[in-house]
């Protein structure tokens, strides 16, 4: 792809608008004007100006259109030149590009080069690149992209200055003759330059180096900042200053090509919604096959080189995991009391009763199963909390039940020494399907009261208990007890080959024993939502490494944002290391667990399903994707060949291999695996 001469070139060109059309070998001016041109083109309305690139930008798309520029023979360009010997007419389509911006400035470029503190410049510094003092910053590729220039904005001072811009010590970008001024605080900008390359993923240098323009000394150029185009509509600022690291290649060969050559292809359905929470499993892909018979699901470490273990939880921009459910503050609790306040959630109204007697009712609505929340069943902590009261006061607290009846009041006595009471409500008080109130009525002679807040709470969750249920050298089994699970009051039970049953259970944790100590790792975790994670033996030296990617095995149900099977009933085998699944539903299925240094594989056999197997998946992808860097996942690969970001809207695929990973390194969860689901044997019957 050709791009424009740079604008420092063009300021010495005869100037000569028009436009231009091929004959012969030469380009000849069809029209000779120096005021612009207008014209349609395919419902775009473009205008010529000579030396000034159009841009025309919708969303993701851009064109480029250069109308009478001059390039030249002469290898340098002098203000003496006056003639413009050939002259070109570039379209340029590029689609689905970004337009990023990489400072010249930083820490490295700080210690070896001269840094000039400018008010126009970007951030107020920028680098003084010399003529034996080039600049190289580092610029690094998601995917496989076309890059360009877009601009440079530079500041020179009493000469002319010459300096040329290279990709990977010896790409050649283009090359600029810029003016002299008098001032380092007035930048220019360079505007597109020449050429553009195919860059493949990963680490790339660029370098800005002053010549010795005619053997005449310059103090060279100051850098603010370039600007460049990539054709990768998910690239970010993060990625081109190497923040985040992408990987080249990811290959997901098929695990037994025999088999899953002849099955029945499967389908992934792109079901997926941003999200600025790192701890929502934003990313959801189903995968459909009505004759499935068997499947693979592997789990490896990423295939990106990073030695972090980073795998603390992120809760930046999740209020939904706070504990505070509503919240009003500082507000006059009185007879003089008459404006509706509102929160974010709630929405609070006053009432008087008599003279010493008002009432408060708050109304709120609750996420709950069908949201994939627990918050109206947990119970609650109402309090409120005064600034000041001048004479006793009593508070008598009643709440709607979540079968429509009103609770029984319990009341709370307040004076100068008890500012604050705490009000208990109980588990599955609340309903998701309504509107929810609290009543509260105060008598005091008090006139009026400042109320420091009132708030409700979910109560404090108790710990999660652990039972080990079988233990050999060879595996290790824990039953985990939830005290308020999400699908409250389903539980599933678990039956040893000892007939020894657990019940209540809300998931399962299976380890490995490891050959070079005397631990184990935990390789697989079944939930009784039918939600599995999967993950290689933990590599010799770290203590553990995170789950990521999580698949629910059976058909879902659709009656929750958060998608879920019901397990009633798992049967295990704990030496063989396997177990069947029995859903809520009648369903079933068999899994064998392998686990190995390099990966877990589970295989899925004697599927059978009672509900609709046309409309129904068989699996579901979970995972996480904010940003690049920030994600679980971003990537997805069908039979090893043709790859798409997990966030695109790509609608429905159909393969009968898919590879779910990350091609750039992660800050969240950093080792946790890449999922490959393999589609061994369908039937059709």
């Amino acid at each position: 792809m050709t791009k424009s001469p740079p604008r420092g070139v063009l300021e010495y060109c005869q100037e000569e608008g028009g436009m231009m059309e091929e004959k012969g070998s030469k380009f000849e001016s069809v029209y000779k004007r120096k005021k612009p041109v207008k014209m349609a083109a395919k419902d775009l309305l473009f205008t010529f100006k000579t030396h000034e690139p159009f841009v025309s930008r919708g969303s993701n798309s851009r064109t480029y259109i250069w109308f009478g520029l001059c390039l030249y023979h002469n290898p340098i360009v002098t203000m003496e030149t006056t003639t413009c010997p050939l002259i070109f007419l570039l379209w340029i389509f590029s689609v689905n590009s970004r337009e990023l911006t990489l400072p010249a400035y930083n820490l490295r470029s700080a210690s070896n080069h001269k840094v000039m503190p400018l008010p126009a410049a970007t951030g107020g510094k920028a680098v003084l690149v010399g003529q034996k003092e080039p600049l190289s910053l580092n610029v690094c590729i998601r995917k496989r992209s076309r890059v360009s220039l877009d601009n440079l904005r530079y500041s020179n001072h009493n000469s002319s200055t010459v300096f040329n811009v290279t990709f990977n010590s010896g790409e050649w970008m283009g090359r600029y003759h810029a003016r002299p001024d008098d001032d380092w605080n007035s930048f220019k900008n360079t505007g597109i330059f020449p050429k553009s390359y195919m860059l493949e993923p990963g680490w790339h240098v660029i370098k800005i180096y002053v010549e010795d323009f005619q053997h005449t000394f310059t103090e060279g150029i100051v850098v603010d900042k370039l600007v460049f185009n990539v054709d990768d509509p998910w690239m970010d600022n993060d990625v081109l200053s190497c923040k985040i690291i992408c990987t080249e290649k990811n290959n997901f060969p098929i695990k037994i090509p025999l088999l899953t050559s002849n099955s029945f292809p499967s389908r992934m359905e792109q079901r997926s919604f941003p999200t600025e929470c790192a701890e929502v499993d934003n990313v959801d892909i189903p995968l459909y096959n009505a004759f499935i018979d068997s499947f693979t699901i592997t789990s490896s470490l990423p295939q990106y080189k990073s030695f972090s273990n980073r795998r603390t939880e992120n809760t930046t921009n999740c209020p939904h995991l706070s504990a505070e459910l509503w919240r009003f503050d500082n507000f006059t609790l009185g007879p003089s009391s008459s404006e509706v306040l509102h929160s974010k959630t709630a929405r609070m109204s006053f009432y008087s009763s008599s003279a010493n007697q008002f009432i408060v009712i708050i109304r709120f609505y609750l996420e709950g199963q069908k949201k994939g929340s627990v918050d109206s069943k947990i119970g609650s902590l109402l309090t409120l909390g005064l600034k000041t009261l001048s004479a006793p006061m009593t508070v008598a607290m009643r709440y709607k039940e979540k079968w429509g009846n009103l609770s029984k009041p319990e009341t709370k006595q307040f004076d100068k020494n008890n500012l604050q009471q705490v009000w208990q409500i109980p588990d599955f008080s609340w309903t998701e399907d309504n509107l929810n109130y609290i009543i509260l009525t105060a008598d005091s002679a008090n006139l009026d009261s400042v109320v420091d807040n009132l708030r409700l709470e979910k109560r404090p969750f108790k710990p999660e208990t652990q039972k080990t249920i079988y233990k050999s050298d060879d595996v290790h089994i824990v039953a985990v007890y939830v005290e308020m699970w999400w699908l409250s009051p389903d539980r599933m039970s678990v039956h040893l080959p000892n007939g020894q049953t657990f019940e209540g259970v809300a998931y399962l944790q299976v380890y490995r024993p490891i050959p070079w100590n005397d631990g184990y790792s935990q390789v697989f975790v079944l939930y009784q939502d039918g939600n599995a994670r999967f993950i290689p033996v933990t590599p010799e030296g770290l203590d553990w490494i995170p789950f990521g990617t999580s698949v629910i095995l059976g058909q879902t149900y659709s009656d929750s944002i958060r998608p879920y099977t019901s397990i009633q009933q798992l049967d295990i085998d704990p030496e063989r290391w396997s177990m069947r699944i029995f859903y809520k539903d009648g369903g079933s299925m068999l899994l064998n667990i392998n686990s190995t240094y390099s990966e877990t594989q589970v295989q899925v056999s004697q599927i059978f399903f009672t509900r609709d197997r046309y409309t129904l998946p068989f699996a579901t992808i979970r995972s996480m994707y904010v940003a690049e860097g920030n994600t679980d996942v971003d990537s997805v690969k069908v039979d090893d060949k043709q790859t798409y970001h997990v966030m695109d809207q790509w609608g429905y695929v159909q393969g009968r291999s898919f590879a779910f990973y990350r091609s750039c390194i992660s800050r969240h969860l950093t080792l946790s695996p890449d999922i490959q689901i393999d589609v061994l044997q369908t039937r059709i019957t």
